[in-house]
């Protein structure tokens, strides 16, 4: 993920970062935050504590909101890029936190029947949260805003 990041904010020959490149990354953050709500999140609770809880999906949420929000600017503007950056930032200081802090007691605290089940359900809802990405594709592009007033069904 974190390399996923690095070349995906890096520029291209243009000075913009490659389209496909934020798009894949953009992508990887989604998967990352929802997969980490419905798994990691509980065994935070369990091992951490509530307060400590709190604090990653305080981060989980901005990422949520950061993700939102890029569909509402141009593609490239210096509002989008912003908080493209934010983003990248957002996610990396929750990647930090995750390897370097949680994974080691988590880790810990699970036995080894526990970390292979946590394993499969891991990849199971990836597996399905993807093929749930890529039915809807509407993906993270920037809404239309000629229209902006319209609601889509």
């Amino acid at each position: 993920m974190l390399a996923c990041l690095e070349a995906a904010l890096a520029p291209g020959e243009d000075g913009v970062a490659s389209r496909e490149r934020v798009e894949q990354l953009l992508e990887a953050i989604w998967l990352h935050v929802r997969l980490t709500e419905r798994h990691v999140q509980p065994l935070v609770v369990r091992v951490e504590g509530h307060t400590r809880a709190l604090q990653e999906a305080e981060l989980l949420l901005v990422m949520h909101e950061l993700m939102a929000e890029l569909e509402w600017f141009p593609r490239d503007s210096l509002e989008w890029q912003a908080r493209l950056v934010a983003l990248g930032d957002a996610a990396l200081a929750h990647i930090r936190s995750l390897e370097l802090q949680l994974f080691p007691r988590l880790s810990a605290a699970l036995d080894d029947d526990e970390a292979q089940d946590l394993v499969r359900r891991l990849a199971a809802t990836r597996e399905a949260l993807w093929l749930e990405m890529r039915r809807a594709r509407q993906g993270f592009e920037p809404r239309d805003h000629a229209d902006s007033c319209s609601i889509h069904m």
